[in-house]
């Protein structure tokens, strides 16, 4: 499929100030870009039901991202169903969307940031225990990446927010279940706002919370590599634990 990188990059630019006026945090992430230039592709079909995207490296080209950028969007639209991955052949459409998407509430005071970390011990932690269970190799690799993706921002003291979303991203398109993924991709713009927040108001510095934040990390990772769906469930609540203590105790 040929696509014109100039083109796409001028109608990119086009529609940012659109898209950043309907997000209540104004900031619109390469993630989001990326993920809704592909969505407009397919609505408009210009890549029709069954026909097959670009590869990573094409999409990398085109919009002048990181794989970590390009791997997110992917996921993103893997769980809201509108590509499946299939081995040897790439990301395939496999449904035209004809409504926006799911709308999440927008974190708007501490109390708010308060029940969203309730929301992702509840959710996310199923969604690592069924990882654990349901995750295939692909699937343990791109985690895999994303950690590494993490590791490697933080090694270059780069904020990794974009790295730290694809790492739980990665996590929650292996659960292999829509409804419960869904509202977390949804609620980008409240993770991005709590991880700026847990890496401001840390009390420790950036290097110890780097490793800090790596060893929760790991220690998810390896409990969904050892398809230990109990430990990969207490790994995650224990690590959102820690992430909102250390917003609200400066722990």
């Amino acid at each position: 499929m040929a696509l014109k990188t100039t083109q796409a990059h001028t109608r990119m630019t086009a529609r940012d100030e659109r898209t950043q006026a309907t997000r209540p945090s104004g900031r619109m992430t390469l993630g989001d870009r990326v993920y809704d230039e592909i969505l407009h592709l397919i609505i408009n079909a210009k890549i029709p039901e069954g026909g097959r995207l670009p590869t990573e490296a094409q999409f990398c080209q085109l919009y002048s991202v990181s794989r970590t950028v390009v791997r997110d969007a992917l996921s993103r639209l893997r769980i809201d169903g509108v590509i499946t991955s299939r081995q040897g052949q790439g990301s395939i459409v496999v449904r035209r969307p004809n409504a926006g998407v799911f709308s999440f509430p927008f974190v708007s005071s501490i109390a708010d940031m308060q029940r969203f970390f309730e929301f992702r011990q509840l959710v996310e932690g199923e969604a690592a225990a069924l990882a654990a269970a349901r995750r295939s190799p692909d699937e343990l690799a791109r985690i895999r990446a994303a950690f590494d993706a993490v590791s490697r921002a933080l090694a270059s003291n780069e904020p990794g927010v974009e790295e730290d979303l694809a790492f739980h991203f990665a996590i929650a398109d292996a659960a292999h279940n829509k409804f419960l993924a869904t509202p977390l991709i949804s609620a980008r713009d409240n993770y991005i706002q709590c991880i700026q927040f847990a890496r401001a108001l840390s009390a420790k510095p950036d290097e110890r919370l780097g490793q800090r934040l790596q060893s929760e990390h790991r220690r998810i990772l390896e409990a969904i590599e050892a398809a230990d769906d109990q430990a990969a469930r207490t790994a995650m609540i224990a690590h959102l634990t820690n992430t909102r203590d250390r917003v609200f105790l400066g722990d």
